[in-house]
């Protein structure tokens, strides 16, 4: 049995040191000399880059803060018109990737776009003749990000909301405080932690973001990385800016887990009682429908109508024998790293679980990180470890030719990036495994490997579904990772989404978004149906 458990605890140790291994080399250029490109960077880019992100960053704070608490807050304290609808229906913009909404806005929305000249020709005037918002800016990045990631919030100040007592709330009645007061003073601070950690989510997503922000021409940390290693052929520098990134991001999650240990708001368990719902009618009802119904509309329905009717036009002219090669290597691609993804998954958890030690805990911990890092920069860190094997370990069979620039590259990518969500799933999972079902196989002498497939996996069935799931989405939807990992003429649906925008080909583009979108609502379906089951 111990032979059994360091098998697993070393295997452990070897993959997280594996996983950590693009992270650490990233960090270390941050201490690597400069060369002349970098320093023509930090003279004339580096400040663009940093505002422009910053920028970005509380753009999206802000939005996706007020969209996710208003909408969450309104429908777990209030029932109105359609509330029942807005509780499932304001999670959907979650099954639209950032990207595709920018692609679809900039050709309803831009000079040229179809909305902008319909409504131009209705009023028989030029451009210039009339107040017009350029959506192919910072602000429409920023109002495009906030409206498909708010859920980030809402989701976690709906749950955070759900586990309030309602005792909280009659005793601020005591003190005849209005519903605004109750509100502003008791609603809002309590949920501060819960506002704060999906923000910190939100603005984690729009930072790391490439799709938007280079198809509206915003430069930004993530877009300097591709434009200084594609156009300035500079990879050494390209990883100083991902440094850079990692780090600011690093110092995100220091500060979000800060203030989240620091404000702990908790209802007491033995007072709690359910929200008792206020109904409201007239104009509040109204009200509380607008306030639902515009994130709803344009984080999921109208990029929905408008992708749906170019689908309608374009398809096809499309769908061939290439499109179909581009759905299956997609699909495999996702399917491969999903369960392999999964099993590693399993596999740091169970390691906790069977050895019950904090070094099992601070391997978990380590290789979690990596979801919080961008795709690109997880790519630059894998092309740079790949780099310094073709330089430093010459008699390894030439190692990073055989990695570097295949379908392994980009699974080993998405291993750093996406690992957490697996770990996570498992973790809720054993947290509802009693241990008692350990010591109880243990006084049996049930040795290790049938305690796990005969206690463990069949009530771990659910997880590992979950699991395969979610990772299977975002490989889906994931971008810069594969746009830089891929091998030569290695396409998925999102990479041909990109290239068709890249070309104007705005309606034909909605081809291959809207499968993403299927495959995404599909996959979500099924996950809803799974956790029914539990």
């Amino acid at each position: 049995m111990k032979k059994s458990i360091s098998k697993i605890k070393i295997s452990s140790v070897f993959l997280t040191l594996l996983i950590s291994t693009p992270a650490i080399i990233i960090f270390l250029y941050l201490f690597i000399g400069h060369s002349d490109n970098w320093q023509h960077l930090k003279d004339t880019l580096l400040f663009t880059y940093i505002s422009n992100s910053l920028y970005i960053m509380i753009g999206v704070a802000i939005l996706t803060g007020i969209l996710g608490f208003s909408t969450a807050y309104l429908t777990s304290i209030y029932t109105f018109k359609f509330s029942k609808f807005f509780h499932y229906a304001l999670i959907l913009p979650f099954a639209m990737p950032t990207y595709i909404v920018a692609y679809i806005y900039g050709g309803m929305f831009n000079v040229a776009g179809t909305v902008t000249q319909f409504v131009l020709r209705v009023l028989d005037k030029n451009i210039n003749e009339i107040p017009f918002f350029d959506i192919m800016s910072i602000e429409g990045a920023i109002l495009v990000m906030s409206f498909v990631l708010y859920p980030y919030v809402y989701l976690i100040c709906k749950s955070y909301l759900s586990f309030e007592s309602a005792s909280i709330i009659d005793a601020a009645k005591t003190f005849n405080l209005s519903s605004w007061q109750i509100l502003r003073k008791v609603i809002i601070p309590i949920s501060r932690p819960a506002i704060v950690a999906g923000v910190t989510l939100a603005v984690m997503e729009a930072v790391a973001d490439f799709g938007v922000v280079d198809y509206y021409g915003v430069n930004t940390f993530v877009t300097g990385i591709f434009k200084t290693w594609f156009g300035m052929g500079s990879i050494n520098d390209a990883a100083k800016l991902a440094s850079i990134l990692m780090t600011f991001v690093f110092l995100l999650i220091i500060l979000e887990r800060i203030q989240r240990k620091n404000k702990v708001f908790k209802s007491s368990g033995k007072d709690f009682k359910p929200i008792n719902k206020v109904k409201l009618t007239g104009f509040k009802s109204f009200l509380a429908f607008s306030v639902c119904f515009i994130p709803f509309f344009f984080g999921f329905l109208l990029p929905f109508i408008q992708m749906t009717y170019w689908f309608a036009i374009t398809y096809k002219d499309i769908i061939d024998e290439e499109f179909i090669k581009i759905l299956y290597q997609t699909l495999t691609l996702a399917i491969i790293s999903a369960t392999i993804i999964t099993a590693m998954a399993l596999l740091f958890v169970y390691n906790i679980r069977k050895n019950k030690d904090k070094s099992s805990s601070v391997l978990t911990q380590i290789v979690k990180l990596g979801y919080s890092i961008p795709g690109a920069v997880i790519a630059v860190g894998i092309l740079s470890f790949f780099s310094f094997l073709d330089k430093y370990v010459i008699d390894f069979f030439t190692s990073s030719y055989i990695i570097s620039g295949t379908i392994l590259a980009i699974i080993f990518g998405y291993c750093v990036r996406f690992l957490a969500i697996g770990i996570n799933n498992f973790e809720a999972g054993f947290s509802r495994i009693p241990h008692t079902y350990d010591d109880a196989a243990k006084m049996l002498n049930v040795n290790e490997r049938r305690t796990f497939f005969t206690i463990f996996a069949p009530l771990l069935k659910n997880s590992a579904f979950s699991a395969f799931i979610i990772v299977f989405i975002e490989v889906i939807k994931e971008l810069p990772l594969t746009m830089i990992l891929r091998p030569f003429n290695y396409d998925t649906l999102a990479i041909l989404a990109l290239e068709l925008t890249q070309q104007s080909q705005f309606a034909e583009s909605s081809v291959p978004s809207m499968f993403i979108l299927l495959i995404g609502m599909i996959s979500v379906l099924l996950l809803a149906k799974n956790m029914n089951k539990a």
